[in-house]
């Protein structure tokens, strides 16, 4: 999975330079997925809540912008069509935190959104979304994962943000 999300570049996500509307929720659809499907053992290699998987500390290494820190976090989702699966940000922090999936937005320029409907690939086991996330502020950052047949979230713990900071040579 690791070489997977290593292909995964900013470009990936970016959609055009206009500034869209806020909105509260966005579809990653699978036409909008990543070529392949990460390896069969990508729980081990990865930080995990239910069908979810990115990889782990994913807020380590984010780069400061005007908005608030941003990194890449290319998200996997297990499961094949028609089942979707909802990531979303707990409404205690709607304000600090936002989703870049589905390529709607313009990662990070746009409001971002709440929650994302991740709608899978009826021809793959699991299906991997190119993406990021926005947040402001330093204090933990979890999200909540929704899946079908299943009444209370997976919760999935990213951690606290850190800004990249080069190291003097």
């Amino acid at each position: 999975m690791k070489r997977l999300f290593a292909l995964v570049g900013l470009a990936a996500v970016v959609t055009g330079t206009a500034v869209a509307a806020p909105s509260e929720s966005g579809v990653a659809p699978c036409d909008k997925a990543m070529v392949g499907d990460g390896s069969a053992d990508w729980r081990g290699e990865s930080l995990v809540a239910g069908p979810v998987g990115v990889l782990p500390r994913p807020l380590r290494q984010m780069s400061p912008t005007k908005r608030g820190l941003v990194t890449k976090m290319p998200m996997l989702v297990e499961g094949r069509e028609p089942e979707t699966v909802t990531v979303s940000v707990p409404p205690t922090l709607r304000k600090r935190a936002f989703l870049y999936f589905g390529g709607d937005s313009s990662f990070p320029h746009d409001h971002g959104y709440g929650e994302i409907e991740f709608q899978l690939c009826g021809n793959k086991p699991r299906t991997i979304w190119p993406g990021g996330i926005r947040v402001k502020g330093e204090g933990p950052v979890h999200l909540n994962v929704f899946s079908e047949g299943r009444a209370e979230p997976f919760v999935l713990p990213l951690g606290k943000p850190k800004p990249y900071r080069r190291t003097a040579q």
